[in-house]
């Protein structure tokens, strides 16, 4: 089957206060999407990253997360965008074919949203497609900041200016998203995989280290602290008790 060629971009959330991250995440990127076919452009304020292969866009003063999401997609004119975070690093090659396939799922359907990263996986079976899931109206995560296929108009819809990504998540944002009729699939494995998350409140993650070290990264502990073992426990048992309770919700 012929894949048609449909209007997409890549998009980096991020901003200045972030752009310690910036050489990790595109020397990963570049090292497992050489051959990214999709015009890239990273959010930030003042601060330009240095590669002729990504166009910054500059958001300056400072509008927050969604106010700086906002001011990116307006000045995109492509119909769907594929949404990443700055520590989103990229740990698996990125398949051309299958992103096509997944735009082209999303383009004849007429989806709001397709998961590439299924934090969380589908709560609804999809019976045209047995590597995708539905994501009902109800879910507790209906839309989420994990790298997704979006159409570029309805996540525009969904923002509003002084929210923050976790208000757009679990907030006015999701009771946005629940509106929406269209569409809003995941994938059930991941088709973009990275590792999830690197930065948790202004600190990188304590597994981190051996993460860059396998993959030869630098990271700059200059600009930016790492937890340590004792609070990387503390986040991962939080981590576990809320998934034991979203699991054993009745």
């Amino acid at each position: 089957m012929k894949i048609p060629n449909i209007d997409c971009a890549i998009i980096v959330s991020s901003c200045d206060g972030y752009c310690d991250a910036w050489e990790p995440f595109f020397t990963l990127f570049f090292r497992y999407w050489p051959d990214c076919p999709y015009p890239i452009y990273l959010i930030s304020n003042k601060k330009k990253y240095q590669d002729k292969k990504v166009e910054t866009v500059a958001v300056d003063p400072d509008q927050g997360w969604s106010g700086n999401l906002l001011i990116a997609l307006s000045r995109i004119s492509a119909r769907y965008i594929i949404y990443f975070q700055e520590d989103y690093f990229l740990r698996a090659k990125v398949d051309n074919k299958k992103i096509a396939e997944a735009l082209a799922l999303a383009e004849e359907t007429d989806a709001a949203y397709l998961r590439l990263f299924p934090c969380p996986g589908p709560d609804m079976s999809y019976q045209n497609h047995p590597d995708i899931g539905l994501i009902s109206q109800n879910a507790e995560y209906r839309n989420s900041t994990q790298t997704a296929i979006w159409n570029r108009q309805t996540l525009s819809s969904l923002l509003r200016k002084g929210e923050s990504g976790w208000d757009f998540e679990t907030g006015g944002g999701r009771e946005r998203s629940r509106l929406v009729n269209k569409p809003f699939f995941t994938y059930r494995q991941p088709v973009i995989d990275y590792f999830c998350t690197a930065i948790v409140k202004g600190k990188y993650v304590y597994n981190l280290s051996a993460f860059a070290r396998q993959e030869g990264i630098k990271l700059d502990r200059r600009a930016r602290k790492m937890e340590n073992f004792f609070q990387y426990l503390i986040r991962l048992s939080g981590i576990k008790n809320k998934l034991y309770d979203f699991i054993h919700h009745d």
